[in-house]
């Protein structure tokens, strides 16, 4: 690391004298609060328990009432002494208990966990067998659940006076110098090839789920964004660019390479931006992805999309994948309060733009509208 760098990993390594604010420690920080969410331990909610506990509760009330008149009839019977009247009922009252449900029931729990087991999946409890069963909403992530998780350049879009190979140098040089990788800087990376000597990196900022950019500063260069056009351009610009990226956005997943003479103010964008141009890429569909989602069909589940890509680019993937009702899609981006999700919820099937903190939000509505719901997916930053 450069002179004057920190790393939030439990200490700091810095070279000079540094000043440091702690804002939330302990329960207050938001990584204690994810991970006390992890570990919340819900009470299992399952209809063949509660059918077994409420015939196990009855059979426990009547058999009192049952049992003395079994033993007043016996005791009634010619030639009965009181032994034979106990015996008798007590065996009549044991016939009625219904142990064998109970071990049955469990047989074949245990059954479907070593089924399940063989097509590699963990179950942690026995009754989450029948909740997976009751399963009527299943919500996907599209990046590694539909796709392949792989992204392929397709095509670089110049605008302006900007040709394609300064397009190309500037985007191999940040694959190069950025140290994340995620699956837009692997197809990159895989894409373009350095010409020229490396660029040396000042700063870096990765790309998170929330801002939908990650920026590179390098030191004779300036500063690189790569990102969704939403949330790097401003809407002055986005609208001079509308028609190019509506055109684009119906099949390919759009990114605006964008560049300023200015810095990074700690993790914004600087106020001066210049448009580049664009980086179509498309997304490896799963060979089983149609396969698996007529399976739901015919089962009954129905299907939401969620992600953290533009809605249209989501949209098209969906219909590659065979999702019915893929043109019923929205940017969550635009939607505030929880009303507006449950709505949102309730009428679209394919969400774009979604922040981490809405993949919950859009769950518990459904859950409200009375489905039971399972989601598979998540991979957000």
């Amino acid at each position: 690391k450069k002179k004057g760098d920190m790393i939030l990993s439990g200490s700091f390594l810095v070279s000079g004298k540094v000043t440091v604010r702690a804002e939330h420690v302990g329960s207050d920080n938001y990584t204690a609060k994810i991970s006390k969410e992890a570990k919340f331990a819900k009470k299992v909610n399952s209809e063949i328990m509660n059918s077994l506990n409420k015939i196990i509760k009855f059979i426990s009330i009547a058999i009192i009432p049952i049992g003395i008149l079994l033993f007043i009839s016996q005791m009634q019977i010619e030639g009965n002494t009181i032994q034979m009247a106990v015996v008798n009922s007590v065996a009549a009252i044991i016939g009625m208990i219904p142990e064998g449900l109970v071990l049955l029931t469990s047989t074949v729990l245990a059954v479907s966990v070593i089924r399940l087991s063989k097509s590699k999946v963990l179950v942690q409890q026995l009754y989450c067998i029948e909740t997976l069963a009751r399963v009527d909403m299943l919500c996907l992530d599209k990046t590694g659940t539909i796709t392949e998780g792989k992204m392929e350049v397709k095509e670089i879009v110049p605008v302006e006076k900007m040709t394609k190979e300064k397009m190309e140098q500037t985007l191999a040089q940040i694959a190069k110098g950025q140290e994340d990788s995620n699956s837009t800087i692997l197809a990159i990376k895989d894409t373009f090839t350095i010409k020229e000597k490396s660029w040396k990196v000042k700063k870096q900022i990765p790309f998170s789920s929330q801002k939908k950019w990650s920026g590179i500063t390098f030191e004779q260069e300036g500063s690189f964004i790569l990102g969704a056009p939403e949330f790097v351009l401003g809407q002055e610009k986005l609208e001079k660019y509308q028609e190019v990226l509506e055109e684009k956005t119906k099949e390919y997943r759009v990114l605006v390479l964008a560049k300023s003479k200015e810095d990074f103010k700690e993790k914004e964008l600087p106020n001066t931006l210049e448009v580049m141009g664009f980086v179509l890429l498309q997304d490896k569909i799963r060979k089983e992805a149609r396969q698996t989602l007529k399976y739901f069909k015919e089962q009954g589940v129905q299907i939401k999309i969620i992600s953290g890509d533009n809605p249209k680019t989501v949209s098209n993937i969906a219909k590659r994948a065979g999702v019915e009702e893929y043109e019923k899609y929205i940017d969550m981006s635009k939607i505030e309060g929880e009303e507006e999700v449950e709505k949102a919820a309730r009428e679209y099937t394919i969400f774009g733009r979604v922040s981490p903190s809405q993949k919950k939000q859009l769950v518990i509505a459904l859950k409200k509208q009375g489905h039971t719901v399972a989601m598979t997916g998540d991979r957000g930053k």
